[in-house]
C-alpha cells in the first residue's frame, strides 16, 4: 500500500509543475489575447500587457520549454512570427502521445533537438547562434518570450573565444565528476558563455519587452543560475564563489592555459546596464511539487509536513543526515531528546521547526503516519550507472536494514524530470524490505549489495529486484524542477 501510495504522491507533485498547468488561468495566465477597443492584453502573473500592434517572438531551450511553447502557440497563434526552440535530443519522439506537449502541424518554431545526454553539441550551438541573431534584430515593434527550464546550460552553448565547444564541455565535465554543485557549474557556464548571464538579454535591449517564463530547478530559485541566466542582467550574487575560485577547489585551475586563466579571472560580476523592459517570471519550482504532494497525502490519510525545498551537498551527508534526524524524531517522541536537541539535527528555520513541531503532536494524537517532503538536489561522485535517486533511495535501504529503529521508514526519491542520470527510472523507493527481498533472492549477501553501492549500479540493483517493483518509472515528463525526497514514518 504504501510503495503505491509514494508513488502517486510523486506523480501528483510532477503534474502540478507540467507547464499546461503552470501557464494556466488558475495560476494568474491567460495567454489568449483580450480586445478591448484598439489594445488587445494578454494576462502575465496578473498583469496586463498590450500585445497590439507588435510581433511576438518566442525562444525556448531546456528540458519543459516544449510544453510552455504549445500552451503559448495556442494562445498566441496568429500574433507569433517567429519561433526557436532548443531541446534535448529525441524530445518530439518521447512525447508524440500526449497532447499537451504537440505543436501544430503548421508551426511557425523551427526546433533543434540536440544535447544527447545533456552534453552541449553543434545542433545545441546553432540552435543558440540562431537565437542570439534574433534577438539583435528586434526592435520597439518585437516582444520577445523567452522560454527557460532546467538542460536550457546544456541546449544554448556559445563558448567565448578563446574556448571552444569541445574545450568547454570538456572543463564542465571534469568539475562534473569531481562534484561540483550545479549552482557551481553554472557559475563556470557563465563565466565560459557569449549568451548566458544576462548576454541574450543584452542582446534583445532594443526590442518592447522581453518576457521570461522560467521553470526552475536551481535550489533556493536564484534566477541568476537557472540556465546559467541568460536573460538576468543582474550581477552574479556575491555569495557565491567566482568562478576562479571553483576551478581552484576542484584542482582544475592550475592545468588551463594562460589566457584562459586570465579570461576566467575577469569575468564580469557586475551588472549589464541599458537593458529596460526584461520581464522575468518563475512559473514553476519545487515548491509547487511539495504543496501539491502535501495535499495528495493527506488524501492517503497521512499527516504530512514539508520540512525543505533546498536540499543539496553530497549525497553520502545527506544519507547520515536523514538518518540521524528520523531517529531524533523517533527519540523526541519517547522523550528522550528536548525540542532543542531535535532542532539541532536538522537544518530547519524557526517557522518550519514550529509547523513540525505541530504535525508531530498531531501525528501522535490521530495516530496517522508522519510524512516528511523535502525537495532540492544533492550531488553523487562516481562513473557508473546510477542514478543519484536511487543510489539515495539504495543506501537509506541498507542503514534502514541495519538500524532496527529505521526498520518501519520508507523514502522515495525520484526526479521531477522523470530521468535519474542515464537510466530510464526517475527514482526509486528505499526500505527495509528492499534489502531483505534482495537477500531472499539465492546468491545474494550484503558484501553483494555494498558492490551495487562501490559501483554507483543502483540501476540494476532495482531492475533484477522484485520485477522492478521499488523502481519508479514515469519517462519524460516535460518539466523538470529538481528532485522530491518523500521520507515516510509509519510506526510513530
Amino acid at each position: 500500500m504504501h510503495l503505491n501510495n509514494l508513488k502517486n504522491i510523486f506523480l501528483e507533485a510532477v503534474d502540478a509543475v507540467r507547464p499546461s498547468h503552470l501557464l494556466s488561468v488558475k495560476n494568474n495566465f491567460n495567454l489568449q489575447p483580450t480586445q478591448s477597443g484598439e489594445n488587445l492584453f494578454i494576462k502575465i502573473d496578473g498583469n496586463l500587457w498590450n500585445i497590439a500592434n507588435k510581433r511576438c517572438h518566442v525562444v525556448g531551450f531546456g528540458k519543459a520549454v516544449l510544453g510552455m511553447a504549445v500552451q503559448l502557440e495556442k494562445a498566441l497563434y496568429q500574433h507569433i512570427e517567429t519561433g526557436i526552440l532548443s531541446i534535448p535530443k529525441g524530445s518530439r519522439d518521447q512525447f508524440q502521445d500526449q497532447a499537451d506537449m504537440q505543436l501544430s502541424s503548421d508551426t511557425i518554431f523551427r526546433i533543434y533537438e540536440g544535447a544527447e545526454h545533456n552534453q552541449p553539441d553543434e545542433t545545441a550551438l546553432q540552435a543558440a547562434v540562431e537565437i542570439k541573431h534574433l534577438a539583435k534584430s528586434l526592435d520597439q515593434d518585437d516582444i520577445l518570450f523567452v522560454l527557460i527550464s532546467g538542460g536550457g546550460s546544456a541546449l544554448l552553448p556559445m563558448p567565448r573565444p578563446p574556448i571552444n565547444l569541445e574545450e568547454k564541455m570538456s572543463l564542465i565535465r571534469d568539475l562534473s565528476k569531481r562534484g561540483a554543485s550545479i549552482q557551481e557549474l553554472n557559475i563556470v557556464r557563465i563565466a565560459l558563455s557569449d549568451i548566458k548571464g544576462g548576454r541574450l538579454a543584452l542582446a534583445a535591449s532594443q526590442a518592447h519587452a522581453v518576457i521570461s517564463f522560467i521553470i526552475s530547478d536551481i535550489v533556493g530559485d536564484s534566477i541568476d543560475l537557472i540556465a546559467s541566466g541568460p536573460t538576468w542582467p543582474g550581477s552574479i550574487s556575491a555569495k557565491y564563489p567566482k568562478p576562479n575560485e571553483i576551478l581552484k577547489r576542484y584542482l582544475l585551475w592550475d592545468n588551463l592555459e594562460k589566457n584562459l586563466q586570465k579570461m576566467l579571472s575577469q569575468a564580469p560580476t557586475k551588472a549589464f546596464k541599458g537593458i529596460k523592459n526584461n520581464h522575468i517570471h518563475i512559473i514553476g519550482d519545487n515548491h509547487i511539487a511539495t504543496v501539491a504532494a502535501k495535499l495528495q497525502a493527506i488524501i492517503f490519510n497521512y499527516n504530512p509536513c514539508i520540512i525543505s525545498t533546498t536540499i543539496q551537498g553530497s549525497l553520502e551527508d545527506l544519507v547520515d543526515q536523514y538518518c540521524h534526524f528520523l531517529k531524533s524524531i523517533y527519540d523526541f517522541q519517547e522523550n528522550i531528546i528536548t525540542p532543542e536537541e531535535l532542532k539541532k539535527t536538522f537544518p530547519l528555520d524557526d517557522e518550519t521547526f514550529k509547523k513540525l513541531l505541530i504535525c508531530l503532536k498531531l501525528t501522535e494524537t490521530r495516530k496517522k503516519p508522519l510524512l516528511l517532503i523535502t525537495a532540492g538536489e544533492p550531488t553523487v561522485k562516481g562513473n557508473g550507472l546510477g542514478g543519484r535517486n536511487q543510489e539515495l533511495s539504495l543506501r537509506l535501504s541498507k542503514r534502514f536494514f541495519e538500524d532496527p529503529q529505521l526498520r518501519d521508514v520508507y523514502f522515495l526519491s525520484a526526479g521531477t524530470d522523470g530521468i535519474d542520470g542515464p537510466t530510464d527510472a526517475a527514482g526509486a523507493i528505499g526500505c527495509y524490505e528492499v534489502v531483505q527481498d534482495f537477500l531472499d533472492e539465492g546468491g545474494n549477501d550484503l558484501e553483494k549489495l555494498q558492490t551495487y553501492l562501490e559501483e554507483n549500479d543502483s540501476y540494476n540493483f532495482y531492475k533484477k529486484l522484485s520485477d522492478s517493483e521499488y523502481q519508479i518509472f514515469t519517462g519524460h515528463t516535460g518539466t523538470n524542477v529538481m528532485d522530491l525526497h518523500l521520507l515516510l514514518l509509519c510506526k510513530i
